[in-house]
């Protein structure tokens, strides 16, 4: 439960201080090889404990309300990098 709170307290900022940051996984078809598309995966870099796993704080962000915000930064961001 205190580790449940901790992060939960370090999320409500995290977007606020950039501590996120996408990952591009590319998504091929297995059968012509070809590339079909790209996936966008979010990191949190936690200033002290380092890179946070998507497993570890998005069912948390869920619970109380923060996976909207953050899900429309992953937009803007993905969208954004994609234009430059």
């Amino acid at each position: 439960m205190m580790e449940r709170l901790s992060i939960e307290g370090r999320l409500r900022g995290a977007l606020e201080r950039g501590e996120f940051s996408l990952h591009y996984q590319p998504k091929i078809n297995l059968e012509s090889g070809a590339l079909i598309g790209t996936e966008a995966l979010i990191r949190w870099q936690h200033p002290v404990r380092g890179i946070v796993l998507p497993e570890q704080f998005i069912p948390i962000a869920e619970e109380c309300g923060l996976i909207v915000p953050i899900g429309d930064w992953v937009l803007r961001e993905a969208c954004g990098q994609a234009k430059a």
